[in-house]
């Protein structure tokens, strides 16, 4: 079917008009609170952002490893594109030990201060 603008127009003034409606009781509504109950001392915050990185960064130097697994894959016998691969995955697992013993040394360091 062809619409023209206008009717482009009057079909999303309509949707926007739609959703307004849909919400505009909402505006009146009491504030919401969540008690999670979690009592957050230092450790337990230093333990969840030490998590969030360690996750990250492993997914980092995992898709790195991966990268120069497909670039020595797909280097069709070409020596400079293989040893770029072999560099990435060498320098990705040098850095997943990095993580993981940092990871250890921070972990044992929060332990002794709970």
């Amino acid at each position: 079917m062809w619409y023209n603008g206008s009717m482009k127009l009057r079909m999303r003034l309509t949707a926007m008009a739609v959703l307004v409606s849909a919400f505009a009781g909402t505006a009146s509504a009491a504030p919401l609170t969540i008690s999670t109950g979690v009592t957050s001392t230092v450790p337990t915050i230093f333990n969840g952002i030490v998590d969030i990185l360690l996750a990250w960064s492993s997914l980092v130097a995992t898709a790195l490893f991966l990268l120069g697994c497909i670039l020595m894959v797909g280097s069709g016998g070409n020596d400079a594109t293989l040893s770029n691969g072999k560099k990435i995955m060498k320098a990705s697992l040098i850095g997943l030990a990095i993580i993981l013993s940092s990871w250890m040394i921070l972990s044992t360091v929060v332990s002794f201060i709970d």
